[in-house]
């Protein structure tokens, strides 16, 4: 998951253990840090890699961060980007930080700050549309017959994507091995159930450790893809 950190002073907090971007780089999100003043904000690589969600670890500095924080609406690649923001307060002042799309305490919670995070990224992702479909960091390009994890593209078979595509069009639903056969394969394929079985174990394989527990095994039913 790609994270932009705004901090007051990004290059001391990537290395303190509890900031934010330090705390996000631990759970294997890729984080960019960057100051308040957004100098160093490239506009150019943000439109070719935009982050899923940008956190503002404002601590104390609620004025300067507000102030940041119109900034960043107002930057073209970063539209529509959610935005968390790390507070030291209990209670916000009167500071108009509706622009926010949520709020964690600080010191900060490594859990809580990620879960806050892949939580926005799900609120905020284009989930599906009559090109694509994504989950998480997984993105299935219908038109172009793709799928990418994060920022590594899957090589998969044919059959791998029809059944891949079909369980994230129907996301947390549980499917049968024999309903799978008759939606993906056809009701004209006359392989048994183990067929599916071992396309379900390749695709697993293919996506990877981090990813791989997706696709969940209902036992004794048949599979399911996981939202979340």
């Amino acid at each position: 998951m790609r994270i932009l950190v705004i901090t007051v002073e990004p290059k001391r907090a990537v290395n303190e253990p509890e900031s934010c971007a330090q705390a996000l780089r631990d759970l294997g999100c890729d984080v960019q840090a960057l100051g308040f003043d957004l100098a160093h904000l490239d506009e150019e690589s943000l439109d070719q890699k935009p982050p899923q969600v940008i956190v503002l670890d404002a601590r104390d500095r609620l004025e300067s961060a507000y102030v940041c924080l119109k900034a960043l609406r107002e930057r073209a690649p970063l539209e529509g980007t959610p935005i968390l923001v790390a507070s030291t307060l209990p209670r916000l002042p009167s500071i108009d930080f509706r622009a926010a799309d949520d709020f964690v305490l600080v010191p900060i919670v490594p859990a809580e700050l990620y879960a806050r995070v892949r939580q926005l990224d799900w609120r905020f992702a284009r989930f599906a549309d009559a090109e694509s479909l994504k989950i998480g960091d997984l993105h299935i390009d219908l038109a172009g017959y793709e799928v990418h994890l994060r920022d590594r593209k899957l090589s998969l078979t044919h059959q791998e994507f029809e059944l891949l595509k079909f369980l994230a069009q129907h996301p947390n639903k549980v499917w049968t091995r024999e309903q799978l056969l008759s939606k993906v394969w056809g009701y004209r394929y006359y392989g048994g159930t183990r067929t599916v079985d071992i396309h379900v174990r390749r695709l697993r394989a293919k996506l990877g450790k981090q990813a791989e527990s997706m696709i969940e095994t209902i036992r004794n039913v048949g599979y399911k893809l996981l939202s979340d």
